[in-house]
């Protein structure tokens, strides 16, 4: 029997908040990696995964995801918070998609 995940992800910022389920989180969090940049080349970077349940059933994982698209913000960030209070990425992979310069320095 698959496991449904419903996850929670977000920008940097923790400006967009987007509810989403998938019953393959690897192939799901690959697959937006990967487009991220490509649909919206300006618009929000939805790379962090800052809440996730797991659900045996897909009707249950899409009956939460209908109640959690109706909770209000504040009710999602209190979700939020009870599981991950620092808003620490829960995706196995690195999905930093930002190209970050390091600086080294020599004496």
């Amino acid at each position: 029997m698959k496991s449904h995940t419903l996850y929670i992800i977000t920008d940097s910022n923790r400006q967009f908040l987007n509810v989403d389920i998938t019953s393959d989180f690897n192939r799901a969090m690959n697959e937006i990696k990967s487009s991220c940049n490509i649909f919206f080349p300006n618009g929000p970077h939805l790379t962090r995964v800052v809440y996730m349940e797991k659900f045996d059933c897909q009707e249950h994982a899409e009956k939460r995801q209908f109640e959690l698209n109706h909770f209000t913000r504040m009710q999602k960030e209190k979700l939020i918070r009870k599981q991950n209070a620092n808003w620490n990425n829960l995706c196995p992979t690195n999905m930093d998609t930002s190209k970050k310069k390091s600086v080294v320095y020599t004496s």
